[in-house]
Formats: structure tokens, C-alpha cells, sequence
């Protein structure tokens, strides 16, 4: 039973941007995992916590014109987590 207990917890401290579908990138330090759907994306961060919002918020627009490619448009963080979607302009 303790094995059982220790490989959950384990699981727990595991990365969780390697288990997210889309590409990981890094900008600046900070480490987004990016989700292109057409003209939407969206970049996740799991590790920097509530710290450094403004940072993370050009970093994350940085992260998705890199992936995908295009101009950031509409660009938006969802409350109280490093999530933020855009709207993607593409040539």
C-alpha cells in the first residue's frame, strides 16, 4: 500500500505541461504550452504561478505568434489562471 501512495503522490509533482496536447515553447524563461485551432489558440502556463502577470502576458503573446505563426489579435488571460486566448491574424 505505501508504493501505491508514493507513486500517486510522485504523479502529482510530474510536469503538467507534458501531458497537454500543442507545442511546448519557451520565451523569455517562462515555458507555454500552445494550442493553434484554426484562427484561436491558446497558451497555458503551469510552473510560474501568480507571479510576474505582466511578464507572462507578453510572453504568452510572444508564445503563440511564434507556434502558430500569425499576428496576435484579440488576446485575453482567463481569471485567476495562466491561460490566455487569442485570436490569430494570418496572411
Amino acid at each position: 500500500m505505501p508504493l501505491i501512495a508514493t507513486l500517486a503522490l510522485a504523479g502529482c509533482a510530474a510536469p503538467v505541461a507534458g501531458f497537454m496536447p500543442g507545442e511546448t515553447v519557451q520565451v523569455a524563461g517562462d515555458t507555454f504550452t500552445v494550442t493553434v485551432d484554426g484562427n484561436r489558440a491558446v497558451a497555458r502556463n503551469f510552473a510560474t504561478g501568480l507571479h510576474n502577470q505582466d511578464r507572462l502576458y507578453a510572453n504568452a503573446q510572444a508564445a503563440i505568434a511564434q507556434v502558430s505563426g500569425c499576428a496576435v489579435g484579440d488576446f485575453a488571460q482567463d481569471p485567476g489562471v495562466n491561460t490566455y486566448r487569442a485570436r490569430l491574424h494570418c496572411a
